[in-house]
């Protein structure tokens, strides 16, 4: 399956050919999962450092 097709609003032209780049709501999608796994990583780390203060 070719996430970036014409089908999938990959690229402007209307006869596409395989492959083009990502879709502007790829990107997005993309920046959010980014931002989300930095957010997690930031959680677990100030939940680390609470537990280690409080469970010497």
């Amino acid at each position: 399956m070719d996430l970036f097709d014409v089908e999938l609003g990959g690229r402007d032209e209307p006869s596409g050919g395989p492959g083009g780049s990502c879709s502007w709501v790829t990107a997005v999608i993309l920046g959010i999962l980014v931002l989300l796994a930095v957010l997690v990583h930031t959680f677990f780390g100030w939940a680390r450092d609470l537990l280690g203060a409080l469970i010497p």
